[in-house]
């Protein structure tokens, strides 16, 4: 057997494989004793009839299917040895001769692992964004903080105000008659919320706890419940309920209530040290994928479809995965959206190329400087991870089990941060100073 190799566009290779009659005819004599068993000629044991008898019965090719059955995985596995390349999808198989006596002629076309002409990637001039955390940032996480404790107690006045919290009952009446979901009983409200119809919360200002009142409303034109868009209600309406929202005080008992600290500037400290860190972190990756980039320019690669194509799969399950951690499932979302799976899939495509593309480049570097990962640098990142469940020692076993098992995977992670360390280390940056980001109260002063 003789491989030869064709390089095709787009990273894909075609193999021509060559057999000679010699190695069909093993191939069928092969064929013959996996099949014997199942057949029966008459005067003949079943299993125990001849080759050349069957052949005479049922056709000299009777073997022949089942003979490149065997044939075409083998000679595959043995071309891919023989040629070393590193296939990433399966291979189209064409049977371009047979014929017993002579031989066989096999194709195999497949998409390879791409070769990566590799840019210059060091003394890169890149920027870097500084984030200056201010006062204004910390306050307002702690102001979130601080809206997530508050609590719903009910207030001296009676009458009701924007914001407040109502328990309400409502029948609601379209030309003197009750309409589907129109009622409710015991229902919360946040006077002001928009939830609600448009006008139907603004006429509950000024009622009381206990009141009952008529409230007339007119559903929008573009109501999605049509037999009632555009029509106008009369909601009996009474307020059994009302509260307010009170926020605690932002001080040291705050703080220890909600953290480990005991004073309210420590808590401050805190987020600040919180929000530079991800600030950093978040700056540090636009950098380093600006790097990529600017290597990418100056390299060259020709990425197979089927890697992308795969790469977008991971995405799109990584997609979902964020879905169903907010309770949306993939059927629920793609009627949402009126988009199918293949549609966002294509979507994902430029991403998937561009991740395959930066993998390729780190790789490539990590070759060309000869960047290794010791088992003590992956002993080591093991550690960290325990350091979470030093309290736990039942969970540090269970950890420590996992992560053991995931030891290649940590190596390919590492030999990627210190790639990465690398071309950063290298490169020439200027720090600049983030844009502030617009907020809503920016907007409406311009």
């Amino acid at each position: 057997m003789a491989a030869k190799l064709e390089k095709l566009e787009n990273s894909r290779v075609k193999l021509t494989v060559d057999i000679d009659a010699d190695g069909l005819e093993q191939a069928m004599e092969e064929a013959y004793r996996k099949n014997v068993k199942r057949i029966t000629i008459p005067g003949f044991r079943k299993g125990r009839a001849p080759r050349k008898l069957i052949e005479l019965n049922y056709g000299p090719d009777v073997f022949l299917e089942d003979a490149v059955e065997i044939l075409l995985p083998r000679l595959y596995e043995q071309a891919v040895e023989e040629t070393k390349i590193q296939p990433v999808d399966r291979p189209e198989v064409d049977i371009t001769d047979i014929a017993r006596g002579k031989g066989a002629t096999f194709t195999y076309t497949v998409d390879v692992y791409p070769e990566l002409q590799l840019g210059t990637y060091k003394d890169l001039e890149v920027e870097r964004e500084i984030v200056k955390i201010t006062d204004e940032d910390v306050e307002n996480v702690l102001k979130q903080q601080q809206e997530r404790g508050a609590q719903l107690v009910v207030p001296e006045r009676k009458v009701v105000q924007e914001g407040d919290f109502l328990v309400i009952d409502y029948m609601g009446y379209i030309d003197g008659q009750p309409f589907s979901g129109g009622a409710a009983e015991n229902q919360m409200i946040q006077v002001g919320s928009g939830r609600f119809i448009p006008g139907f919360e603004e006429q509950l200002v000024g009622m009381e706890v206990g009141q009952s009142s008529k409230i007339t409303v007119t559903f929008p034109e573009d109501y999605h419940a049509e037999q009632l868009a555009g029509k106008e209600a009369v909601f009996h309406v009474t307020v059994k309920e009302l509260k307010v929202r009170v926020l605690p005080e932002l001080d040291d008992e705050f703080a220890k209530d909600i953290s480990e600290f005991d004073t309210l500037e420590e808590l401050r400290a805190h987020i600040r040290k919180n929000l530079e860190d991800e600030a950093t972190r978040r700056t540090n990756i636009q950098m380093e994928n600006k790097l990529l980039e600017l290597i990418a320019e100056g390299s060259q690669v020709e990425v197979p479809q089927s890697m992308i194509k795969l790469e977008a799969e991971y995405l799109y399950g990584s997609f979902l995965q964020s879905l169903a951690m907010q309770g949306i499932r993939e059927d629920v979302y793609l009627e949402i959206t009126g988009r199918s799976k293949e549609e966002i899939l294509e979507d994902f495509e430029p991403q998937a190329k561009t991740r395959i593309i930066y993998d390729l480049i780190l790789e490539a570097v990590r070759e060309k400087e000869g960047i290794d990962v010791s088992e003590e640098e992956v002993d080591d990142r093991i550690k960290e991870y325990l350091e979470q469940y030093a309290d736990e020692p039942e969970a540090q076993e269970r950890v420590r089990a996992y992560w053991n098992e995931q030891r290649e995977q940590i190596a390919m992670g590492l030999a990627r941060e210190k790639t990465m360390q690398l071309i950063v280390d290298s490169a020439r940056i200027t720090e600049v100073e983030a844009p502030r980001q617009e907020t809503a109260e920016d907007s409406a002063e311009n």
